[in-house]
């Protein structure tokens, strides 16, 4: 098994009198994409600092290419890896001149790092753009610069601190998937600091998750969405409906909860490798997406949980209508869209149904 290209180990970091990373730990393959996820103020951005070699704990090893760094071997270290900031942080220069920087901090002739900052520029699409002066560009096209100059270095590790905050939603929408191309191409690897959910899901292979300087949880979006681990990750994952509840029976299985404080009985499915007791009470998570909004009358299928209620908030999303089932324990649903629009009235009555398998249970901490 090959080293990780980046390792952070029991990194400490304190700053003003409080602790910024507790311990934090994160390690990335060759060729893999994590995006760092969290909301402001987390930790993500000193977290990049100190893989960058920006910023020195207090304690703990950061290893590059396996190499633990150290203030001598820090520089030369500093090669295996471009960082993508924010702001573009483009010198007053020509945009080819902009591109090739790194190249020639690096040591190459100008004409060779022109040649293959060229070739990124031309792979984002900005190669027209060479004989510009960088202040006249575009907040879309000073970023796609800032990408051409951090890949023409060819990093093992790409590291990049929201560089699409700044930028419009067409824009970020055009650049995420062209950054992501550019990736599989190169075969570096990267990681993302955003608080933005969408974002980290359109971007990473995992998703690292992240809060008050701790990582809570790491996977792929759609198992941390299905499974979380705890409370805190499925809240921060974005899960709509969060739950408490009290097993009342199991059975082959199954476990019989009850919404809590005086709601209605769920089923769900025994969590892999835990033994939930009867009378435990427990956290239950249901993704928005994993139910289904029923009319009045319309069946459920068959071994489906059922909840029945009236149609509370509504807030129109691009995917379709984000609807609040008001039941007993009030139920997060999404109703997709679609081009003959269903029309779902405050008020109305309506039921929302759910597989036992969409339910997720986190067991108490014993």
């Amino acid at each position: 098994m090959s080293e990780p290209v980046l390792a952070l180990r029991d990194v400490v970091v304190r700053a003003g009198g409080r602790t910024i990373l507790d311990a934090t730990a994160l390690a990335i393959a060759p060729g893999e994409v994590v995006a760092l996820l969290g909301a402001n103020g987390a930790g993500k951005s000193t977290l990049l600092h100190v893989a960058a070699l920006l910023r020195r704990p207090e304690r703990g090893v950061v290893a590059i290419g396996g190499q633990e760094a150290t203030a001598r071997n820090a520089a030369m270290l500093r090669r295996s890896l471009s960082v993508v900031f924010q702001a573009p942080l483009l010198f007053d220069v020509s945009v080819l001149d902009n591109a090739a920087a790194g190249l020639r901090f690096q040591g190459l002739s100008r004409s060779e790092a022109q040649r293959r900052a060229q070739f990124w520029l031309q792979r984002f699409g900005v190669d027209h753009l060479a004989r510009r002066r960088s202040r006249t560009l575009s907040g879309g096209e000073a970023s796609r610069v800032a990408l051409a100059r951090a890949f023409a270095t060819d990093p093992a590790i790409l590291l990049l601190d929201e560089p699409f905050a700044a930028l419009d939603a067409p824009t970020r929408a055009e650049l995420l998937p062209a950054l992501r191309e550019r990736l599989r191409q190169s075969g570096a690897a990267a990681l993302l600091v955003t608080h933005d959910l969408d974002e980290a899901f359109a971007f990473g292979d995992e998703i690292a998750l992240m809060q008050s300087g701790r990582a809570l949880a790491r996977g792929a979006g759609a198992a941390l969405l299905a499974r979380p681990p705890n409370r805190e990750a499925a809240e921060l994952i974005g899960i709509e409906t969060i739950l408490a509840a009290q097993i009342e029976a199991r059975d082959a299985g199954r476990l019989l909860l009850r919404a809590l404080p005086d709601g209605p009985c769920l089923r769900a499915e025994v969590p892999p490798g835990t033994a939930p007791r009867t009378g435990e009470v427990v956290t239950v998570t249901l993704p928005a997406a994993a139910s289904r909004l029923l009319r009045r009358g319309e069946p459920a299928p068959v071994g489906w949980n059922r909840l029945d209620g009236r149609v509370g908030a509504a807030t129109p999303l691009p995917a379709g209508t984000r609807l609040t089932i008001e039941t007993p324990a009030p139920i997060v649903a999404l109703a997709p869209w679609h081009p003959v629009a269903e029309v779902w009235v405050t008020g109305e009555e309506a039921a929302v149904t759910f597989p036992p398998a969409a339910a997720h249970v986190i067991p108490a901490e014993r």
